[in-house]
């Protein structure tokens, strides 16, 4: 597929409430103005709170949990279990279509930021669609991806983006969810170490079921050894182990059909989110078997939230190993005070980015950050020009 980019592209991931706030001749010149190519804007997201530091209209926004920012043709959802959620701010307009014409007039491209199966709305009506854990329970925060409820939903999504002017539509959570993602008031007070917790974020749903008996896999001695791992576990009877694969399947060796059956997933369901969309697919986070969904992407952006520029090289140099020279590699830099606490910190790592090989930067992010931020992301992009 056609790369997204150009040399050297640069955008910053932003909300569409920050913009319509400010007002989109605002809000969109000043992005134009800092150097930027373009918005990867929010038009399905997740629940939270957020700081708000130049918002004229509020300081702190509780986020309306699993919305769509757009108003999609009608036919696209006829049939469809999972109904969308309209976000407020659709009510009087549809904020996608406002902006994308906002930012033709600034020269600016749109990319389409969806976040897929983290969705604790959805999760909530559809119990039937969500991942479950060894032990059978259900996970409301994640769709699962192999259910078919899920996979109907979000490739209705697909090809409902697909009638804006997008440069790109960029997928986050687009795979398999894990056991802990900060919903609300959230306790864990077991010390789980980070196989365990990993093994915690295993989804043994019906649906994964049948993928894994298809396979051949013996899906109930998987799910039971599992929980056996765990429970020991909990009782602090297993050693500390990491969470790569390796040390996955050397703890419990009957895992690794299950781990490649899980691959299968999600390689195919790539590939279908590919043949959905009539724009480029972004992915947020690589997929497992990135050579075998080459066809299907054009993007990657592994995310660097680092505050050191070494980690930022280091961290660019791993995922252009793993990324295809045919496919472009963005990086994801965190530009809020908390991570990059002056301009000449960030300057630095810009340039380890670039350095290191990334073909495109995104900024994160605009509502997020102070002023003063916004201003240290123009220093660095002139530094480069």
């Amino acid at each position: 597929m056609q790369s997204t980019t150009r040399a050297h592209f640069t955008a910053i991931w932003t909300y569409p409430w920050d913009l319509l706030a400010e007002g989109l001749d605002k809000s969109l010149g000043r992005i134009a103005q800092m150097g930027l190519n373009a918005i990867s804007l929010a038009v399905s997201y997740h629940a939270g709170m957020v700081f708000l530091p130049h918002n004229p209209r509020q300081k702190v926004r509780f986020l309306e949990d699993g919305a769509v920012y757009f108003r999609p043709a009608d036919q696209h959802f006829r049939n469809v279990d999972i109904q969308p959620r309209f976000s407020d701010l659709t009510v009087e307009q549809d904020p996608l279509a406002d902006i994308c014409q906002g930012a033709q007039r600034h020269g600016l491209d749109v990319i389409a930021w969806t976040i897929c199966c983290h969705n604790s709305y959805q999760g909530e009506r559809h119990p039937d669609a969500v991942s479950r854990n060894a032990f059978g329970d259900p996970y409301i925060f994640n769709l699962c991806p192999a259910q078919p409820k899920t996979r109907a939903y979000l490739l209705a999504l697909m090809r409902a983006l697909s009638d804006y002017p997008l440069q790109a539509i960029q997928l986050e959570s687009y795979g398999y969810g894990g056991f802990t993602h900060g919903y609300h008031h959230e306790k864990v007070l077991t010390n789980l170490d980070p196989l365990s917790a990993s093994l915690m974020g295993l989804c043994f749903c019906p649906a994964c079921q049948r993928a894994a008996e298809q396979r051949g896999v013996d899906f109930e001695q998987v799910r039971q050894a599992t929980c056996a791992y765990l429970e020991a576990a909990f009782e602090g009877q297993q050693p500390s182990r990491g969470a790569s694969r390796e040390e996955l399947v050397d703890a419990l060796p009957v895992l690794a059909p299950y781990l490649d059956m899980r691959d299968d997933v999600i390689t195919d369901w790539v590939q279908e989110l590919g043949q959905a969309s009539s724009k480029p697919l972004a992915l947020l986070g690589a997929a497992p078997r990135m050579a075998e969904v080459e066809t299907a992407v054009a993007e990657v952006t592994e995310c660097a939230y680092r505050l050191w520029p070494e980690e930022v090289e280091r961290d660019v140099r791993a995922a252009r190993q793993v990324i295809s020279p045919n496919l472009t590699l963005s990086i994801g830099l965190e530009a809020n005070p908390h991570l990059s606490p002056s301009a000449e910190n960030l300057k630095a790592k810009v340039r380890a980015a670039w350095q290191a090989g990334a073909d495109g930067l995104y900024f994160y992010n605009y509502g997020l950050m102070p002023l003063r931020s916004l201003g240290w992301i123009k220093e660095a992009l002139q530094e480069r020009s």
